[in-house]
Parts: structure tokens; sequence; C-alpha cells
């Protein structure tokens, strides 16, 4: 069984050669004088589950492909089972790779041509792995690797997995940051760090001290490390009753186990989550908890490019608003 689709990168390999091109299909030049907003749609992709986690429908080179959606991954992430398919031309540096099973070294391509749903990324660095991906049923295309950060915190990013679609936009012409929700909304403070191209949050479980997590849509769970589990009184024999497992796949070589554990309550903002499962792993190489996709089954969330996310339960978005944000 799969648990934790870990990826982290290493920025070093950035460079001039790998820009960054998405082009707008719709929008205005100047903000509307009458207050009103305006949202320029970059791309509006179909999304998929794949063991729990968000998967979009994209193009590779004109070619259909799938796309595990990961906010926690540097840069995206393309399988060297596919990379020879896709004619992508490789460059001379590598990376360092560190994942929830140490670290590996990957070679950098550049992809001429990326659809996201009808936005276009040309000549974009992807670093490749050897994991490999869960593989699809016809007619899905296959599923190749990950979108990273760099793609997708680059806009206002919202993936409502509960009707199944994700977009990305650009707010740049509104007043406000706010989403053209109706119902009941959550504001959810982040921090969003450039230098390493995350997104920070704070919860707490069973009304402990705060944990400090990454919002990582690429692991299917939430996941704390287990000195941090350790400090809210989960003990080694508490954590010997849950069940475990250590066959999921992640970067790295170490020998990993985790464990199935509930708590009480986890608070995130102005609301709590009853009875929630937390993936507890036994290796320590990361620092701070990692927010999951499970989140995602019953919420969806609009990622601001300020310091705030907006959420909505399943059961607060109104019927008939389900479709993709308009201006008013």
């Amino acid at each position: 069984m799969r648990y934790l689709p870990f990826h982290r990168r290493i920025s070093s390999f950035i460079s001039p050669f790998f820009v960054l091109c998405i082009t707008a299909l719709s929008g205005c030049d100047t903000p509307p004088k009458d207050g009103s907003c305006t949202i320029s749609t970059l791309g509006v992709l179909p999304l998929y589950t794949s063991h729990h986690s968000p998967v979009v429908k994209a193009t590779i080179n004109k070619q259909p492909v799938l796309f595990e959606v990961d906010t926690g991954a540097f840069n995206s992430v393309l399988s060297e089972q596919y990379a020879r398919k896709f004619d992508v031309t490789y460059a001379s540096s590598m990376v360092r790779a560190v994942g929830a099973k140490g670290t590996e070294f990957q070679h950098v391509v550049q992809v001429d041509d990326i659809g996201l749903g009808g936005a276009t990324n040309t000549n974009h660095a992807f670093t490749l792995t050897s994991l490999q991906f869960e593989p699809t049923r016809p007619p899905l295309p296959p599923l190749v690797g990950l979108l990273g950060a760099e793609i997708l915190l680059a806009s206002n990013l919202v993936i409502d997995m509960p009707h199944h679609n994700m977009q990305l936009l650009d707010m740049r012409q509104c007043p406000y940051p706010a989403p053209l929700w109706k119902g009941t909304m959550h504001i959810i403070p982040i921090d969003r760090n450039l230098d390493d191209m995350k997104l920070h949050l704070h919860f707490t479980l069973d009304g402990g001290a705060p944990i400090r997590a990454v919002f990582d849509t690429g692991a299917s769970h939430t996941v704390l490390p287990v000195r941090i589990a350790h400090r809210l009184g989960v003990t080694d024999e508490m954590l010997k009753k849950d069940p475990s497992t250590t066959n999921f796949s992640a970067i790295g070589d170490d020998k990993t186990t985790v464990y199935r554990h509930h708590f009480k309550t986890m608070t995130l903002g102005d609301f709590t989550i009853s009875d929630p499962e937390i993936l507890i792993n036994d290796n320590d190489i990361l620092d701070y908890a990692l927010f999951g996709a499970d989140f995602l089954r019953q919420h969806r969330v609009w990622i601001t490019t300020g310091q705030v996310m907006y959420v909505q339960h399943v059961s607060e978005i109104p019927l008939g608003n389900t479709d993709q944000p308009s201006a008013r």
C-alpha cells in the first residue's frame, strides 16, 4: 500500500535557460474603476485522484499525460521511464533530492511545451526521478510525474477535489484577494517561503502546542515525524498498537515505518476536525509536519499569492456554486 509520495527538491539547478512562461487566456489590462473583480483564468484542469492525492490532466509536447499535484515539491518532476518518449533536452547539471527515505541525485531536463488546461508553459525544467508512478487504465493517459510549487504557486491556486477541478488564476486585476465563493469560508493564515517554495501553516492536535507544517498535496495523508508525536505525548508503546507499514513510495533507500494513529481533534484556523488519522513517521529526516491531501477530500481550497488560504467544507458549499470563479 502506498501512503506517502514524498518529494523534496534542491533549487540550485535553476538558471535563465529554464524560463517559466505561462500565458493567460483572458483578463483585462487595467483594474475596473467600479471596484469589481476581473479574474484572468490561466488554466482549468480536470482533477482526478491517485491513492488519495490529486492528479490533473495536462500535455507534454502536445501528448496527453497526468501529473500529481504536489505543492510540497520545490520543482516539477518527470519519471525517467517516460523521459525518452517526450524528446526532452538533458542539461549537464544534477540535483540532490531529499525525501522521506533519504536522498537521491537526479538529472535535469528541459521540456519544450506543457499544456495546463489552456495555459502554455514553455522551456521548463524538470528533474528526473527513478520512482515508478502508479499505472493508469485507458482512456486516461499515463501518470508521468509531478507538478511542483514553481508552477502551482506562481498564481492563485484553486483545488476542488470534491468537484473534480483545479484552476490557476490571475487575481492581479482584483482590488481584494478574497475568492468569489458563496457560503461560509474559513481563512487559514499561511506563510509562503520563496526561498524553498513551500507553504507553511500551523495546526494543533488535541489542544496541544501549534505544529508547524508544510501544506503538501503530494502526501496522501497528514504526517508527523515521531519526535513531534513524542512531544504530544504519543509514546512508542502507543505506536506499537497502531497499524503500520513500510511499503510506501518515497525518495531514498532508508528503512522507514509509518504508524496510523488517531487523535481526538485537529484544529486548523477557526474550525476543528474530529477523529483525524495522522501518519507518524519514525524517520526524523524532516523537522516539520506535512499537511497532506487527506484534507482535500472534503474541502476545497483557494491558495492566494498572499498570506492566506481560503477553505470551504463540502457541507458549506451552496448547491450550484461549484462552477469556475467569475467576476462580479
